[in-house]
Formats: C-alpha cells, sequence, structure tokens
C-alpha cells in the first residue's frame, strides 16, 4: 500500500513541471548543498573496514541497531510487528509510522538495500525537507522581506549546520577530566539542532514536520468555503496523526496549542479544528491500540521534573531551585546564536504579532519550553524533554533569519559576540560529525562510557555471521547474542533478519516488562560468561526460546577457550565468531 501511495503522490507533483525548473540561481545553490548533504549521510551511516581488518562503526549505530530492526520487522511482518529486542508473544508497542516508508523501499530492494541503508535514505530526505519546512512557515508568517527571498534561503541553510555553544562545556570537561565526548551536547540536558538531530533521530523531526504542516493547512482552510474548509481540515487532521505516529513526544508538546487553538475556534463557531482532531483520531486508533495493548510497563511514562543543568549542578537531591534559577542561563548556553537572535527579533518588533502562522509560532515555542523545561519521560531516556524543545528550536531559527536577512551584510556587520557564537555552533556540528568516527578509544580519550564504542575485532566476523542467518535461517528464528557485555548491543539489529531474546538491559524500548528483561538477563548472560556444562547450557536458551546462540571473541566465554566452548558445534563458523543451535547442544 506504501509503494501505490507514493507513487500516485510522485505523479500529482509530476503535474506540475514548473517546479522542476528551477531558475539558474537555484541549481546553483541547490545542488552543491544535496551533494554536502549527501556525503554527510554517507560519512555518518556507513561501515569501513580499517587497514587492520577491524570494522568501524558509526556512533550513530547506537540508536541505529533500533532503527535498523524496526524497518526489517516491517518490511518482513507488516504492522503490527513483534518485538525485535525481546522475544515474547504479542506485538511492539511503538511509534513507527515513519519507519514504513524505509520498510517499504527495504522490501522492494531487498538483497541490494539493507534495512540500515533504507533508513538512512530517509533520513537523507527528511534533511531535504527541513530547510524547506523553515522556508515555508517563514513565507506564510510574512517574515521574508521582498526581493530579499535568496539571503533568507541562504541564511537559512547556513543555520541548517549550526550549533549552539556547547564546545565551550567540552573544552572546559577536557581541562578538569581529561576526557572528550563524541557528542558536542553531551553536557547537559540535551538540545541539539538540524544536522545532529536529523541523523540520530528523524523519526522525530518528521513528526515535527508534519504537526506544522497540519497547522499551516488549517490556517489556510479559514479562507475557503465550508466544503473546502473541511475537506481540508481531514487533510490537516491526517498530518496530525502521522505526528503522533512518528513521535508521541512531539505529538504531546503540540496537542495543547492545537487544543487551545480548537476551543477559541468553536466559540468562535468554526469547527475546522474539531474535524481536524476527530479524522487525527480515527486515523491513530490503529496506533493507539498497539501502544496501549502491547506495553507492559507500570509506571506513568511522564513525571514532573525541573530541568536540571547538570554541568555546574549535580542532577539528584535537593537541588530544584537552583536549577530553576538557572534555566535562562541553561538555555541561553543551549541555543546559543538562536538565543541572540531571538532576542534581537523580539526586541526589534513594535507590537504582539497577529498574523495567524506568527501567533502558532511564538505559542507553540512558549509551550515548548514550558514542557521540556518542567516534565520528562520516564522510559529509558527523558526523550519528551529532548524532543519537546523542537518547536522553540524551530521557531528561534526562523527569528534569528527573520531578523538579519533584510541587513546589508547580516553576518559581517554584526558585533564580535555573534560572530563568536555562530563560530561556536559551527564547530560543534563539524565536532559531531568528526565524533561518530574519531573520538572513541583509541583515537581519543574518552569518558569509561564511549568503553562501548571501542573498535573491536569480532564487529566484522559478527557482521558477517548475522547476515549468513539472514539468508539461511527462518526469518523467526531467535538468535541470542551476549546481553550483559554491552548496552544497546550493536550487531544482531544492524545485520540480521532474525529476533533476539533479550538485547540488553533497555529491552523494555518496545514495551516489554522491565522485570521480564531483568530475569531474562540473568537467565541468559552466564552462558557467555563462564564455562557450563552443555545441558545447563541448552536449558537455559530453551527457557528464554532461543533457537541461536552467537558467541564471538568480546565474551568471556570465549576467552577462557580461545574460541567456542568446547563440545559445542559451530553451523557457522567466522575466525572470530560461531552460530550454535540450540538443539545440536547434548541434553
Amino acid at each position: 500500500m506504501m509503494l501505490p501511495l507514493h507513487a500516485g503522490l510522485a505523479i500529482l507533483a509530476l503535474r506540475r513541471p514548473d517546479i522542476l525548473r528551477p531558475q539558474r540561481q537555484g541549481w546553483r545553490l541547490a545542488v552543491p548543498m544535496v551533494l554536502l548533504w549527501f556525503i554527510l549521510i554517507v560519512i555518518q551511516f556507513a561501515d569501513y573496514v580499517t587497514s587492520d581488518g577491524m570494522l568501524n562503526q558509526s556512533l550513530l549505530e547506537f540508536d541505529l541497531v533500533k532503527h535498523a530492526a524496526v524497518t526489517s520487522a516491517i518490511a518482513h511482518q507488516g504492522v503490527p510487528f513483534a518485538d525485535p529486542f525481546f522475544a515474547r508473544p504479542g506485538f511492539a508497542g511503538y511509534y513507527y509510522y515513519f519507519y514504513l516508508l524505509p520498510a517499504a523501499i527495504h522490501w522492494a530492494g531487498e538483497p541490494f538495500v539493507s534495512a540500515r541503508m533504507a533508513f538512512a535514505a530517509a533520513a537523507f530526505w527528511t534533511g531535504i525537507a527541513v530547510p524547506a519546512l523553515l522556508w515555508q512557515i517563514s513565507s506564510e508568517a510574512g517574515l521574508i522581506t521582498a526581493e530579499r527571498g535568496r539571503r533568507f534561503m541562504r541564511l537559512t541553510l547556513l543555520f541548517c549546520f549550526v550549533s549552539g555553544t556547547d564546545l565551550l562545556w567540552m573544552g572546559y570537561r577536557y581541562l578538569w577530566s581529561g576526557n572528550l565526548e563524541s557528542r558536542s551536547d553531551w553536557w547537559s540536558t540535551e538540545v541539539t539542532f538540524v544536522l545532529h538531530s536529523i541523523v540520530w533521530v528523524p523519526h522525530h523531526i518528521v513528526a515535527l514536520i508534519a504537526a506544522w504542516i497540519s497547522m499551516l493547512l488549517l490556517v489556510q482552510a479559514r479562507q475557503l468555503p465550508k466544503i473546502g474548509r473541511y475537506m481540508i481540515a481531514v487533510l490537516a487532521g491526517l498530518g496530525i496523526a502521522t505526528c503522533f505516529g512518528s513521535s508521541v513526544w512531539i505529538m504531546l508538546t503540540i496537542a495543547p496549542v492545537l487544543a487551545g487553538w480548537g476551543l477559541i475556534s468553536l466559540r468562535k463557531g468554526d469547527i475546522t479544528i474539531l474535524i481536524a482532531g476527530i479524522a487525527a483520531l480515527l486515523a491513530a486508533i490503529y496506533q493507539i491500540h498497539d501502544l496501549i495493548v502491547a506495553r507492559h510497563d507500570n509506571a506513568l511514562p511522564i513525571a514532573l521534573t525541573i530541568r536540571p543543568f547538570t554541568f555546574i549542578l549535580p542532577r539528584e537531591g535537593s537541588w530544584a531551585l537552583l536549577h530553576l534559577l538557572a534555566l535562562p542561563l541553561n538555555y541561553a548556553m543551549e541555543f546559543g546564536i538562536f538565543a541572540w537572535g531571538s532576542i534581537l527579533y523580539w526586541h526589534t518588533r513594535k507590537e504582539w504579532p497577529r498574523q495567524p502562522v506568527q501567533i502558532l509560532l511564538l505559542a507553540s515555542a512558549m509551550v515548548s519550553l514550558l514542557i521540556a523545561s518542567f516534565l520528562k519521560s520516564t522510559i529509558i531516556n527523558n526523550d519528551l524533554g529532548w524532543r519537546s524543545i523542537w518547536f522553540a528550536q524551530l521557531a528561534a531559527i526562523i527569528w534569528t533569519t527573520a531578523s538579519l536577512h533584510d541587513q546589508p551584510r547580516p553576518i559581517a556587520d554584526r558585533p564580535f559576540t555573534f560572530k563568536l557564537l555562530l563560530a561556536l555552533g559551527i564547530a560543534a556540528v563539524l565536532w559531531d560529525i568528526a565524533g561518530v568516527r574519531l573520538i572513541r578509544p583509541p583515537y581519543a580519550p574518552t569518558s569509561p562510557s564511549h568503553e562501548l564504542f571501542r573498535l573491536r575485532s569480532d564487529n566484522l566476523d559478527q557482521r558477517r555471521i548475522y547476515e549468513w542467518a539472514a539468508r539461511h535461517l527462518p526469518a523467526n528464528a531467535v538468535i541470542q547474542h551476549n546481553p550483559a557485555l554491552f548496552q544497546r548491543s550493536f550487531n544482531f539489529g544492524l545485520y540480521g533478519r532474525q529476533p533476539t531474546g533479550v538485547a540488553d538491559k533497555e529491552a523494555n524500548l518496545f514495551g516489554a516488562s522491565m522485570d521480564d528483561v531483568s530475569l531474562r538477563i540473568a537467565t541468559i548472560a552466564p552462558i557467555f560468561s563462564r564455562a557450563l556444562p552443555q545441558a545447563e547450557i541448552r536449558r537455559r536458551a530453551e527457557a528464554s526460546g532461543v533457537d541461536y546462540l552467537m558467541i564471538a571473541a568480546v565474551d568471556p566465554v570465549w576467552s577462557a577457550h580461545k574460541g567456542p566452548p568446547p563440545g559445542l558445534r559451530c553451523i557457522h563458523r567466522e575466525p572470530l565468531a560461531c552460530l550454535i543451535a540450540t538443539k545440536d547442544i547434548a541434553r
């Protein structure tokens, strides 16, 4: 269903041949930027084999294992799909709409297009869409001065490669501890800008795009007669459902804005927003059902908090008041040049906005700051605090661009403080680009957490094991690696097709019970850590529903025997990795 849908959209686009013939000057800007973006995607996502035969995996693999596993699961199972991180009856409870198109690409292009490659392609196109969204919002908000459109777009593209003042704190941390971090924003509760967010979490950015396109449609609908208005409202409702299905956290952030807008409209006798809400609810029922039924979490997913400023203050304890007082400094450091530009924009305005899109920009930014400052999600990480802030970030980028683009020399005539913030923001992006490859052991002194990303001699052989299994074993066979050795174990979801018994201590990501995850790790982990009788190995594997064991040189039991445990037969063997069938192990 996905393929004919997008083919139909492409055919509709081809009916507008003018959009395929931009001005020559437009090509001069577009082609170099698209090529640059393509090269950056390759650098960020691809694997490289080093001269000594080791696999240099991007640090993106930390999240890419999840993205690839979901893409592969949807391609081979459809939706709903089984939990790829924890083998259990039923289905995964996750917001998976973003993955539908990569899954369709993977399904249509297999074996030439892997799940990782399809996801990287989706991230690439998300990067194309972001500056287009920034332009569209700015245009409909009336923020682009006549005859200054080209300069506005150039500044927009520049600011897609700018971040906050994070490198100041990175330098301080290095002087204090002697350690570096691969991600410049890892010094406090993160606020990640365009490039970093697109390569790490494009599904959240697509949700942001869907939310804003829906709001722009609703603004346009007000100018149409009733029938046309209500048809546009239904389309906007589908966009809102897409936002919810791509990122629950982005949807929770924009929901108060839409609800407030809807109430105001109802008081004026306009049911357009109500129709959009009903359409969104109907379109999202399937996803809501999955999230409710397939998740076995007991705790509430959202809790009250005060956004911590962990660079200068401890995260825990009775520091809440100081964290509250530090919020302005916290955000000023995180937003950097965009805080400067937003202050300049509002300082030069004569009155509060009356234009609808300008009001939506301000309202979404204010709600975004409130939610990011005083609420947090409790499932593994604070994704709500990390992602909800994006509405404020988007507004800040637009306000900064709007405040500069009508100046004769928008950068050269700015004060030194502006230029310093711009340089720090660009340097932070360059740091992040290099960090996924070079800031890890043994290339750089890092914190102990980065031992997870050390180049390992058996990674290439593990990849070959999983690729062989994808070609020769049933798709529903459960292949178990060592779940206790590393957090977010990389290779099973990156290169394989089969699910795993338990991925790691964060295998509750897709809705499994945390108690069940801990119990299964306790059952499985001893197989990889010490010598056990074959009957005990088989008992533990069968009790966990494991069909195959993948033992590699990184596992302690391999080190103890200089190879696979004695008496176990490898159905497929690489020099530093071995795949063992549970049914072949003696009882």
